[in-house]
């Protein structure tokens, strides 16, 4: 009889009390590894990525560039592939001579060379081989590092090789193609800039795109798009970031068909000087309306403040904005770099990150990176620099599935962390995660019972802190509240239903969207 009181007393705190809904916390990622670099001012972490599973270990792996290495040379700079089971080392690759600043931009290609194992591509945009800062950019056997090909800049100052990325499938024959920015090339007018398409096929050229005119810096950044007008061949973005249609350094970005080089859209920046195009990538398929969408940076766009910056995903099916953000406050410089993330969180939407390497979170220029749901928009997690002056989201990218839990994770650079030495640079490979817990075990001991609901209770009365809200949400109905020891009891005394999935009995994510979280529990592993 003291249970069915006990049951009846609870049922008229309900009445007595409002329902407590806990509010939104930000998510905490989960540091997977944390790289940092060989030299003092070695800008390791200037560009990152992820190359695919390039030791045959069901794990996705990683590379990280460090431009201003001195391995062979004042500034020859280097790559490392990192493998993303251990963290260990897989590649070591470093550039020919001095000044070379191999590393600078580093991308994953696919498989190039149909060996079964990934490859990957890496610029060295003051290479000299074609007169000064000509620049260049190789493309490596994922298996063994071998060079599988060697581009070079045309002339004197054309810094090919500032931006490299895989393209896709661009002309259908199976095979991964890739792109090399060179945005100081002079084709139409100084530094209009150019982009050229290459066949992993053979290395032969598909396409070459130039800028428009003077100045525009064509080919700061590319990207593939992925298939952006449904017609089953991988498409291209390439920024200007100083176009000046819309002002003076206002900026563009064109997405160019890989099935004939035809533009299919040509995006504006809003307004002098906001570096629209700075960064570029595809995303995937954000709206889940069957076409690729992407993602284009403006970090100097002025809209909270002067170069807050701002960043911006387009539908591939008409070109509109699907979502607009805006970085927190002057000088973060928010979209300096931009990058689909993969669907990071399981809830069936491709989400995408941005860096603001200038935000001021920890200190002046800490830096931060912020990855956003393709769903609706909303900040899924902001990932800060430690200290002043990391400069950390300096540059961001899709990681695949580093640790093999099945969700899609990311890396971030912060080029003048200080971990190894003064300015010597690091990444941070991260993981977003859902936590698992037992819904309704809400102490973790695996088995639901009386404790529970007591512990629940105690909760809500404000007794006891709660670190997993979503495994005292018993009912399942986003809000911590009274009904939930009330459904805990009715399921333990009266043989009602046992809490929704995961229930009490096995661990796993939350599937219900709400704003309720789980920072620790430790009755999953």
């Amino acid at each position: 009889m003291k249970i069915y009181f006990f049951i009846l007393l609870l049922s008229v705190f309900s009445w007595l009390f409002i329902s407590a809904t806990a509010e939104a916390q930000p998510v905490t990622p989960t540091i997977l590894h944390i790289f940092d670099g060989q030299s003092s001012g070695g800008l390791f972490g200037n560009a990152v990525s992820g190359v695919g599973d390039i030791n045959g270990d069901g794990f996705d792996d990683v590379i990280v560039g460090e431009p201003l290495d001195d391995s062979n040379g004042a500034a020859s700079g280097s790559v490392r592939v990192f493998s993303g089971a251990d963290g260990s080392i897989l590649h070591n690759l470093v550039g020919d001579s001095a000044g070379d600043l191999f590393g600078q931009s580093v991308s994953g290609t696919g498989d190039v060379n149909g060996d079964g194992v990934p490859d990957f591509i890496v610029g060295a945009y003051w290479a000299d081989n074609n007169g000064y800062n000509s620049g260049s950019a190789r493309v490596f056997s994922g298996l063994d590092g071998s060079v599988l090909y060697v581009f070079e800049g045309d002339s004197y100052g054309d810094f090919f090789g500032f931006s490299v990325s895989s393209s896709g499938d661009v002309n259908g024959d199976g095979v991964p193609d890739f792109i090399i920015g060179a945005y100081w090339d002079d084709n139409s007018g100084n530094y209009s800039g150019s982009a050229r398409v290459y066949s992993g096929f053979d290395g032969s050229n598909l396409y070459t795109f130039e800028g428009d005119s003077a100045g525009d810096g064509f080919g700061v950044s590319v990207s593939g798009a992925g298939d952006v007008n449904g017609d089953g061949f991988a498409d291209l973005i390439i920024g200007a970031w100083g176009d000046d249609s819309n002002g003076l350094n206002s900026g563009s970005a064109r997405v160019f068909s890989g099935a004939d080089g035809s533009i299919l859209y040509t995006l504006l920046g809003e307004s002098a000087g906001d570096a629209f195009g700075y960064s570029v990538s595809g995303t995937g398929d954000i709206d889940g309306d069957g076409f690729s969408d992407f993602i284009v940076g403006a970090y100097r766009d002025d809209n909270n403040g002067e170069d807050s910056g701002s960043a911006r995903v387009f539908s591939g099916i008409d070109g509109s904005i699907i979502i607009a953000l805006s970085g927190d406050a002057a000088g973060d410089q928010f979209g300096n770099s931009v990058s689909g993330a993969g669907d990071v969180n399981g809830d069936g939407h491709l989400d995408f990150i941005v860096g603001a390497y200038e935000d001021d979170n920890n200190g002046i220029g800490s830096g931060s990176a912020r990855v956003f749901s393709g769903g609706d928009g909303s900040i899924l997690c902001t990932f800060s620099g430690e200290s002043e002056s990391d400069l950390l989201g300096r540059s961001v990218a899709a990681a695949g599935d580093v640790n093999g839990d099945g969700y899609a994770d990311v890396i971030v650079g912060a080029v003048w962390d200080d971990n190894a030495s003064l300015n010597s640079g690091s990444a941070c490979v991260l993981s977003l995660a859902p936590a698992l817990f037992r819904r309704g075990d809400l102490n973790g001991d695996g088995s639901f019972d009386l404790a529970d609901p007591i512990r629940a209770l105690m909760q809500f009365m404000g007794s006891l802190d709660n670190s997993c809200f979503d495994a005292s949400d018993a009912n399942d109905d986003g809000q911590i509240n009274i009904a939930d020891p009330i459904a805990m009891l009715n399921a333990i005394v009266l043989g009602g239903s046992s809490p929704p999935d995961p229930g009490p009995s096995a661990c796993g994510p939350d599937l219900t969207p709400d704003s309720l979280n789980c920072e620790t529990y430790t009755g999953c592993p």
